[in-house]
């Protein structure tokens, strides 16, 4: 059998898994964003850094997934969301 692809982060060798993963709401305080916002910028992203937890059939409750978000991945992120754009007055 083949080794699986090994994702590492830049600069440093260490593989994505071992990097620590947050939720979007350390991520929205850090930004001064609502963990609302910070969850819809990342609900079409995937790759590596991005775990998604779906918690489903919950009988009474309703489902929802959790995101852990990597250090790596929301640098990646928030350049895409911030760079190339104009400040508004």
């Amino acid at each position: 059998m083949s080794d699986p692809k090994q994702i590492t982060v830049a600069g440093t060798g260490a593989q994505a898994f071992e990097e620590p993963h947050y939720p979007t709401a350390h991520w929205g305080r850090l930004w001064g964003f609502s963990t609302k916002t910070v969850r819809e910028w990342f609900r079409d992203e995937h790759g590596p850094g991005i775990l998604r937890q779906p918690n489903i059939g919950r009988r009474l409750k309703r489902d929802y997934t959790t995101i852990m978000i990597s250090p790596t991945a929301a640098a990646r992120i928030y350049a895409k969301r911030t760079c190339g754009q104009e400040r508004v007055h």
